[in-house]
């Protein structure tokens, strides 16, 4: 009986275990990237269960992450009433590569992120409410860190460093075309950008042009989305990247045609955006949807920020390109 008691519980430890070890990935699914830091009120504090990422990213090897989350007061109108607070999350990431060029890209985001901060104080500076960054590592040990700053009417702002972990070196961009097996660096950013405004399913782009359908004349809106095209915007010195998985990527101004404004957008050689919360590369916090608003607040909104953004959208269109 003793021999048969000890048996039963040997088989009910062993499928104790079994089931665990089924279950475990399921709880640590979650990997962040080394080191993470959280700063409120000026306290930093340590946060290991800080919700980063879903996946465990090689990058992550040589990246540090510091989150600042700063509070931001509501405003009183004139009825006394006040605003919610507002919470802003800066997630700042830094190398952990030892080289000349590390450290210039650490100082250079560490300087912007601590702009911002102080810009927070002074409303009439330009306002950048929160940042996060996206990182891929290749097999041949190429970094892509891009660290993306958000800006007041959807002016966002986006910087690529390519470093290679091994020599901690800049790598340029003819390198990264060469990994990515890429001969010609604009034509596959037009082909790339042309698969992203087909995605948005605005208007049908071939050959780089909007289709017109029969008897329609080309309006503002689609000279604006040909300009993107231009050799200005897309070239071999633009801000270009790699992905884990050895695709091209790369940050243009597009044209949304949401109120002719001109924004930054990081996206693929597929035209697939990556600053993005369900891209498992980009790490950040969620920004609260805005359900409260009345669609006729909203409609205010954008007129205010078409206003606003038409002489400090950035880069500028050229108006004189609409002659060609």
């Amino acid at each position: 009986m003793k021999k048969f008691l000890a048996s039963v519980l040997c088989i009910t430890i062993a499928m104790s275990l079994a089931a665990c070890s089924k279950k475990a990935p399921e709880q640590t699914g979650t990997v962040q990237p080394t080191d993470i830091t959280v700063e409120t009120s000026g306290k930093a504090v340590t946060e290991p269960s800080a919700t980063v990422s879903t996946i465990a990213n090689p990058a992550y090897e040589f990246i540090k992450t510091k989150v600042d989350r700063i509070t931001v007061a509501g405003e009183v109108d004139e009825d006394g009433d006040k605003e919610e607070d507002e919470v802003l999350s800066y997630y700042v990431p830094e190398l952990l590569i030892k080289s000349s060029y590390a450290e210039s890209v650490n100082k250079e985001i560490n300087a912007a992120y601590e702009k911002y901060k102080k810009n927070l104080k002074n409303e009439e500076l330009e306002q950048f409410y929160g940042t996060s960054y996206i990182a891929y590592l290749t097999k041949e040990g190429i970094l892509s860190l891009v660290f993306i700053s958000y800006g007041e009417y959807e002016l966002n702002e986006y910087k690529v460093y390519n470093i290679d972990t091994k020599t901690g070196e800049k790598v340029e961009n003819a390198k990264i075309a060469e990994i990515a097996g890429v001969s010609n660096i604009r034509k596959t950013a037009m082909d790339a950008l042309q698969n992203l405004y087909n995605k948005m399913d605005i208007f049908k782009i071939k050959d780089y042009k909007v289709v017109l359908e029969k008897g329609e004349k080309k309006d503002e809106q689609m000279r604006d989305i040909e300009k993107t095209f231009s050799e200005k915007y897309l070239n071999d010195k633009m801000q270009i990247g790699i992905t884990n998985e050895g695709k091209m990527f790369f940050v243009s101004t597009i044209d949304t045609t949401a109120g002719a404004e001109f924004y930054n957008w990081v996206y693929d050689v597929d035209g697939t955006t990556l600053d993005d919360e369900d891209n498992p590369y980009w790490v950040g916090d969620r920004f609260p949807d805005d359900e409260d608003e009345e669609d006729e607040d909203e409609d205010e909104d954008f007129d205010e920020g078409d206003e606003a953004g038409d002489d400090d959208a950035f880069p500028d269109i050229d108006d004189d390109e609409d002659a060609e």
